[in-house]
């Protein structure tokens, strides 16, 4: 019974090495894996993990990478996916296409939906929600920048910082010691507050 029992499971591991999809992936370097599947639920990884598909887990000790990560995406040096829900943590964050939570010193996407939360914090085309960190940069920006320098091309919401700079505002305020608003606003430059509504 024994002898059964442990051929079943030989087998039913080996199928599921074979298979496209694992519940668990264990890697040492890219593609140095166990089993090597592009779509997995748990990945664990010590220098670096490249699983296309993430549902669940990627945690890797120094750098994670995905282009689809549903879930928590954690590692010590640099976290990339391309799209990305959920909480992504690392000291390097970057991601395409966000909706969640970017945690790290810096933080980078071209599309967000949540917060990003590091020192320096950089959005590249639309960003909805909010931006803490000591450097906020946005394109398109609704929402909240809170830190000590926050700079938007495109603008609505509220900077809160020492120095804000807006280049177009659509309706918002600015407050902090120097305020600069290019384009739309109640003055191009003021202490204090500035805005338009």
């Amino acid at each position: 019974m024994r002898k059964l029992l442990a051929s079943f499971l030989l087998l039913a591991s080996l199928g599921l090495a074979a298979s496209a999809q694992s519940p668990v992936k264990l890697s040492l370097y890219d593609t140095i894996a166990w089993p090597n599947t592009s779509t997995t639920n748990v990945s664990l990884g010590l220098i670096d993990n490249n699983t296309p598909t993430v549902h669940g887990l990627d945690w890797n000790f120094i750098s994670a990478r995905a282009e689809e990560m549903h879930g928590l995406q954690a590692a010590f040096a640099y976290a990339r996916s391309y799209e990305m829900r959920g909480l992504q943590t690392a000291i390097y964050t970057t991601s395409k296409d966000a909706i969640g939570v970017q945690l790290g010193l810096l933080n980078v996407s071209d599309n967000l939906t949540g917060v990003q939360w590091g020192f320096v914090n950089v959005n590249d085309m639309e960003a909805l929600g909010a931006q803490i960190g000591a450097v906020n940069f946005a394109q398109n920006m609704t929402g909240l920048q809170f830190g000590f320098y926050n700079q938007s091309q495109y603008f609505k919401g509220l900077q809160f910082g020492f120095v804000n700079n807006i280049t177009v505002i659509d309706r918002g305020l600015q407050i902090g010691f120097v305020n600069i608003i290019k384009n739309s606003g109640w003055f191009p430059g003021m202490i204090f507050v500035n805005g338009r509504f």
